[in-house]
């Protein structure tokens, strides 16, 4: 069998699982499928990876996740969740499925992109049920949709493309992400970009302390089968009391940031408990949900488990990506390769208020497209 055709396939795999991973992940287990496809081939490399920024930066942080799984087994509550935890360590091993097989992708995108284009074009305005149609996380597959990246108007239709999808799914993530992309190309160079960011980063901690006296009233007389808690808290500001939802999220970052310091600054590794409040869906899996419910903010929810390595390496991975965008767009719009980190920037920011990196429902799929991005970074540098 000609390595394309295996590479083709492999890709299947990814496509269908991006599009319902509720149905492929949960019941046909393709995270676990594509992070062991990814070891495989890393094996056949004979752990040979790139010699740049990002796949050194993966390289370390599988290296600190390693020793975490290690140090982890003398800390853990029982091996059931210390394995649930490990999704966030052998998930990274897609990463070198995309940068191994990115040579495939192109060809790979134009042999399927009419079909996506007919079923994505129809669901995006028809919604179908989780189980068929990922609510938000389809949007990775946006980017496939476009022929040339050059056309100045590809731009404008992802935006209205995610806007479209947000309220065909009633998903306010979908319309962050378009948000995000009316930020990325107004912005004039990577210096504009980072420094807005990072005003906007201290307006959210200043406000996030402001805030925090009131987040710790989810403790006072917390129960799980009363509401009570969680209102109390919405009550106590007229910030709070907006949206139940964004209230829930930054009770959780305040326990992941505020209750588990200064453990969270090594990382409480796997199979630990790192939250104490949180809403239930399931009273079956309250003993777990200490253990396995996300931050419904992935890089929040790795710094606790991981650290502040952890923190350090992404900010320096993706001050790399960021730079590589700006510096030598024209280069990756004129290759098509931009789409690429579209793809990417899509699920980091889908990372930003879901569980992402922590779940196998889309973990395999971001380190996928930081795999692919990586290798066109590589490919670039190597010219």
């Amino acid at each position: 069998m000609r390595k394309a055709t295996i590479a083709y396939f492999i890709f299947t795999l990814a496509v269908l699982y991006i599009i319902s991973p509720w149905f492929f992940e949960k019941r046909l287990l393709f995270n676990e499928i594509l992070s062991a496809t990814g070891f495989a081939i890393l094996v056949w490399k004979r752990f040979r990876t790139g010699n740049d920024p990002l796949s050194i930066a993966m390289v370390l942080l599988l290296t600190w996740s390693g020793l975490h799984a290690i140090t982890s087994l003398a800390r853990m509550d029982g091996l059931y969740f210390y394995f649930r935890n490990l999704v966030i360590m052998y998930s990274m091993m897609a990463f070198f499925l995309g940068f191994f097989l990115f040579k495939y992708l192109g060809p790979f995108i134009r042999k399927i992109r009419n079909l996506l284009r007919a079923f994505i074009g129809v669901f995006v305005l028809i919604p179908l049920p989780r189980l068929l149609f990922e609510r938000f996380g389809v949007a990775m597959l946006f980017p496939a949709l476009f022929k040339n990246a050059a056309n100045k108007w590809i731009g404008f239709l992802l935006i209205v493309l995610n806007i479209v999808y947000g309220i065909s799914y009633n998903s306010f993530t979908s319309v962050l992400v378009a948000s995000f992309f009316v930020f990325l190309f107004i912005a004039p160079g990577y210096r504009f970009f980072v420094q807005t960011a990072a005003v906007l980063f201290v307006f959210f901690a200043i406000a996030f302390i402001y805030l925090h006296p009131n987040l710790t009233l989810i403790s006072y007389n917390f129960a799980f089968h009363t509401d009570n808690p969680i209102y109390n808290v919405m009550k106590s500001h007229p910030v709070l009391n907006i949206d139940g939802n964004s209230t829930w999220r930054l009770v959780l970052w305040d326990q992941l940031l505020v209750d588990d310091f200064p453990a969270n600054i090594v990382g409480k590794g796997f199979g630990t408990p790192v939250l104490k409040y949180y809403p239930v869906e399931d009273y079956d899996k309250l003993h777990t949900l200490p253990y396995v419910l996300g931050g419904h903010n992935s890089y929040i929810y790795l710094f606790a488990r991981l650290g502040i390595v952890y923190l350090l390496l992404t900010l320096y991975m993706y001050m790399v990506i960021l730079k590589e965008y700006y510096y030598h767009k024209a280069y990756y719009l004129a290759n098509n390769q931009v789409l690429v980190f579209w793809s990417f920037f899509t699920i980091s920011v889908i990372a930003m208020f879901n569980p992402v990196l922590e779940s196998p429902i889309y973990a395999s799929a971001y380190w996928l497209l930081l795999g692919f991005t990586a290798k066109a970074i590589y490919n670039r540098r190597t010219q």
